[in-house]
């Protein structure tokens, strides 16, 4: 008996290593039940501060065809000190380019934008995940706020 690879990897982006992860942590785990890759991101606040990571997150296309990935979902985790601290957080497919609407959205610690359109993978291919984020003026300083949870779906293409 042999057991198949997963049909795609994640792997944490280079901007989870700045500052040891102080401003955003990812994590991410397959469930074999709904067939996604589920992923984890964590945003760390500092009062009034608006933050861009362009590297968060890559996904990795390990079949030997070209697929469709897209951000399929996303929703609250878990409100640690104030989700409502977090005006504006985007989390966006940054490369390949190709998606008509290729990020999902939180406003004032809801998601208001939860799915985002397709983009290609060729075999091998990684795609790289970002956050923007916009922290409110009072949110507590070098305090986890919130976890939200992000699905990304492949399809073949």
């Amino acid at each position: 008996m042999s057991t198949p690879r997963r049909p795609c990897d994640k792997y944490i982006g280079n901007d989870t290593r700045v500052m040891n992860g102080t401003f955003v942590k990812a994590d991410w785990y397959y469930d074999p039940n709904t067939g996604l890759n589920i992923t984890r991101v964590y945003v760390t606040g500092v009062s009034g501060d608006v933050v861009n990571i362009t590297k968060a997150l890559r996904v990795c296309n390990r079949c030997n065809v070209s697929v469709k990935i897209r951000i399929a979902d996303v929703s609250l985790l878990q409100d640690i000190t104030g989700a409502n601290y977090i005006g504006y957080m985007a989390v966006k497919i940054v490369d390949p380019p190709g998606a008509a609407d290729s990020k999902v959205v939180v406003q004032n610690g809801a998601a208001v934008d939860t799915a985002a359109g397709y983009v290609a993978q060729a075999p091998g291919q990684c795609a790289v995940l970002g956050v923007d984020v916009i922290i409110g003026a009072y949110a507590p300083y070098y305090k986890t706020l919130a976890a939200y949870q992000i699905n990304i779906e492949k399809v073949p293409q």
